[in-house]
């Protein structure tokens, strides 16, 4: 016992010794590596990553068609590493701390941090690569990955026919003008077939929906609309020239305004015409209004001068 006090007695002013005579500190220098996984974010992802596309709650609001729209992604998992740097120095030397090195020295106990003062430097983290694994997100829709399009067809019997349909994007919706396009097809519609497509240039997907009569009476689309009596421009133009060589004006006005009643189109020379069957028939201030009516349009170079003889 009294040899084991005497050498820890020498083992200790010998490293109070040492510690004395030591001037420059020396450095220790260790690293770690530290890895961690995280899922990409969507606004990493690219068009290749959408696997489906998602038309969700379609619905007739004030004769428009709205649809929720989203979008499948596939998003990976990245696998990140951060390096760690450790640098120590070692801590003054003191009686306590001599002690304690004496103790772990003759207790045969691992103290080779004990002395050494360490300062820790995480690394910036960084992507390695991706580990292979993935998952399925649905996301309101980005027009960033890809494109859509819309068209709508009308059917009835044996005829199809694709008509013009206005419709836009907004906060993630398709709004589709239902009831305008309807109105521009040529015939009475038994169906209408409304498709939505999405494309990139990596995939490609479609959505279709089918309107029938349900739809169509809640657009209250009138079976008349596409029904109108025949309209017989020749034979009122024909009547107008028995009218006129006997002078019944009134009788030739009265087809005049059939004509314009109709709802055709009508050349800019018939607000002359008129306009001079109502200045023969005696009704001056008709025929100035009308005549005012052709002068203003695109056309009245060639009667110019009658007409403006009218006002």
């Amino acid at each position: 016992m009294g040899k084991t006090l005497h050498f820890i007695c020498i083992f200790i002013v010998a490293q109070l010794l040492f510690a004395c005579s030591t001037t420059d500190a020396p450095q220790y220098f260790k690293t770690e590596t530290k890895e961690r996984v995280i899922w990409q974010s969507v606004s990493e992802a690219q068009p290749q990553d959408v696997t489906g596309i998602d038309f969700r709650n379609g619905r007739l609001v004030n004769n428009i068609w709205i649809i929720d729209l989203h979008q499948e992604v596939a998003l990976k998992q990245k696998l990140l590493q951060q390096i760690i740097e450790h640098r120590g120095t070692d801590k003054p030397m003191t009686l306590d701390l001599v002690i304690a090195q004496s103790q772990c020295t003759f207790r045969n106990t691992d103290c080779s941090t004990s002395s050494i003062d360490w300062l820790v430097e995480p690394g910036k983290e960084t992507f390695i690569g991706f580990t292979g694994e993935t998952k399925t997100e649905v996301h309101p829709y980005d027009n960033r990955f890809g494109d859509l399009s819309a068209t709508l067809q009308v059917k009835q019997k044996q005829n199809i026919v694709t008509i013009p349909v206005s419709w836009r994007i907004k906060d993630h919706k398709v709004y589709v003008d239902l009831k305008p396009a309807l109105l521009q097809s040529p015939f009475e519609p038994e169906k209408a077939i409304l498709k939505v497509d999405f494309a990139n240039d990596h995939h490609q997907y479609s959505h279709k929906v089918v309107f029938e009569q349900y739809i169509f009476n809640l657009l209250e689309l009138s079976p008349q609309y596409w029904h109108k009596p025949d309209i017989n421009i020749q034979q009122w133009l024909d009547a107008i020239a028995q009218c006129l060589p006997v002078g019944d004006f009134d009788c030739a006005i009265a087809y005049m305004l059939k004509i314009q009643r109709s709802g055709e189109q009508l050349p800019d020379s018939y607000y002359y015409h008129i306009a001079s069957m109502y200045l023969m028939a005696g009704d001056s201030e008709k025929a100035k209004a009308y005549a005012q009516k052709y002068l203003a349009t695109a056309s009245s170079e060639q009667y110019k001068h009658q007409a403006r003889a009218m006002l």
